[in-house]
């Protein structure tokens, strides 16, 4: 653990995702170029440094799905790094919640470094029992199992037509989350691979 607090630094440089977002660590250097969205990431012991296959296809995904105005819901936010992607990419209302109290820390710390705590937080817990809000977007990267048990609990808060963007799928479960998603009412408008891992992204029929 305390390798990791600091090698990390050692490795993580900056680097684009999609069109506009930029990831960078705390203390790099980037000269910015017009319309980058520039997210400062200090990760530290939480999850999420934007270089994971799955961190970086729901960054993707955000990029495409995010619109003005929208409420958003980070589910197993480790870093904060989507939460914080979705309220510069434009989004009114975030809440990121993980089960980790360390998570939640470091996730408020670089809410608070990206300058969006006006409108993001960070909050410990489980969505199913503890805090939510009703919202546009819900973004999960966490695992296939946990997805698939989400994915009607989800619907609470969700709106109608609203989107849930899923990653962390290893491709041989697949196909149980899209069972998971049908079931639940949802039709898939997007899907992305990298590597072994599988993103998709659904929108709320019924």
């Amino acid at each position: 653990d305390d390798d990791w607090a600091e090698s990390w630094k050692r490795y993580y440089k900056p680097f684009r995702v999609g069109r506009r977002l930029i990831v960078k660590p705390t203390g790099e250097p980037y000269r910015e170029e017009d319309g980058d969205i520039v997210i400062e990431m200090d990760p530290r012991m939480a999850y999420g440094t934007g270089t994971h296959e799955t961190t970086n296809m729901c960054l993707t995904l955000l990029e495409k799905y995010t619109a003005k105005a929208m409420r958003v819901m980070d589910i197993g936010t480790g870093s904060g790094i989507l939460a914080i992607a979705a309220a510069k990419l434009g989004a009114d209302k975030v809440l990121a919640v993980d089960i980790n109290h360390d998570a939640v820390k470091v996730a408020q710390e670089n809410i608070v470094r990206n300058g969006v705590q006006m409108n993001t937080r960070a909050s410990r817990g489980d969505m199913v029992r503890d805090e939510a809000m009703e919202c546009d977007l819900v973004v999960a990267n966490i695992v296939a199992g946990a997805i698939c048990v989400l994915a009607e609990p989800v619907k609470k808060f969700l709106k109608p037509g609203g989107y849930f963007i899923c990653s962390g799928i290893i491709a041989e479960r697949e196909t149980d989350v899209l069972t998971a998603l049908a079931d639940a009412g949802y039709t898939v408008l997007d899907r992305l691979v990298q590597g072994e891992w599988v993103a998709l992204c659904a929108r709320r029929e019924k």
